[in-house]
């Protein structure tokens, strides 16, 4: 992982913004590098794409990247590629409130509604994660009945309860693996779908997720996912029929998402992540017209 200075400023000559500087943060909830970049004026879809590109070369350990109009009491987020992200979501509420206990209602892509958002007593980050009622929009896959397909507003992803097929396997197989089965089911025509691997142990659950976004042409083997922790708890509600609540599951980082699911067997009402969030750096990114 490349070392971050605490204050930086950097320069990037192949974005086209006339000269506009923008703010940015990087964020590790649950160890999801996140890079929020502060805008009055969200970029244009090739804009936030240049901007994404060019702080992943820079720093090849952030993971994604989105861009915020940082109202106090109705913030936007707007991933780089129009997607939804969960982690980026609950990065962009400890912002908004500078890490103090409250709550924000935030307008996120991939969403049609805005989403409960903030800061913990604990002083942990939480996020509501944007859900289907209907549980017909989980489905057992035909050919592996262990498996699930959980569809979610801005992203879809399909769990896998078999990791042994990973061992041995580099992190480049991995994603290629996980590549080829997002293609097999139709999902890299969606805005955001992963595979998640899902194993269980008598510590609990732990998922290795490798996720791919459509518009900017990426493929993470992923630190943590918190919409992939969401999937996993929405299938662990459908199993039992009831609501869950704060069911650690850990992540590639070592550090675990909570996932609480609100469900009452006909439909679900609610859910949301939440866990420990570190704010890494911040600087400045100088775009020049060119």
């Amino acid at each position: 992982m490349k070392t971050m200075k605490k204050e930086i400023s950097i320069r990037c000559n192949d974005c086209h913004s006339d000269g506009i500087n923008y703010d940015f943060t990087v964020f590790r909830p649950g160890g999801n590098d996140t890079c929020l970049v502060s805008t009055d004026v969200i970029p244009s879809a090739e804009e936030r794409i240049r901007i994404n590109n060019f702080m992943q070369q820079i720093y090849p350990n952030i993971e994604q990247v989105g861009f915020v109009k940082f109202d106090l009491l109705l913030p936007e987020l707007m991933m780089a590629g129009g997607e939804f992200c969960g982690n980026a979501t609950r990065s962009a509420a400890w912002q908004s409130l500078n890490g103090k206990q409250g709550d924000v209602q935030i307008k996120v892509s991939g969403v049609k509604q805005r989403l409960r958002a903030g800061v913990t007593e604990k002083q942990e980050a939480y996020a509501q994660m944007p859900i289907y009622r209907d549980p017909q929009n989980i489905s057992k896959d035909p050919k592996n009945l262990g498996n699930y397909t959980v569809r979610m507003e801005g992203i879809t992803h399909y769990l896998d309860f078999d990791t042994f097929q990973l061992e041995g396997l580099s992190a480049e197989e991995i994603k290629a693996k996980s590549m080829q089965k997002i293609r097999q089911r139709g999902l890299d025509q969606e805005p955001a779908a992963g595979i998640i691997y899902v194993s269980i142990s008598e510590n609990g659950y732990e998922i290795i997720p490798v996720v791919y976004v459509r518009d900017v042409d990426s493929l993470y083997l992923e630190t943590a996912c918190g919409s992939g922790t969401t999937a996993l708890g929405m299938a662990l509600a459908l199993q039992s029929g009831r609501s869950i609540k704060e069911i650690p599951v850990l992540q590639p980082s070592g550090m675990s998402i909570e996932i609480s699911v609100d469900y009452d067997g006909k439909e679900f009402k609610y859910a949301q992540i939440q866990g420990c969030i570190e704010k890494l750096s911040n600087g400045t990114i100088e775009s020049n017209n060119i």
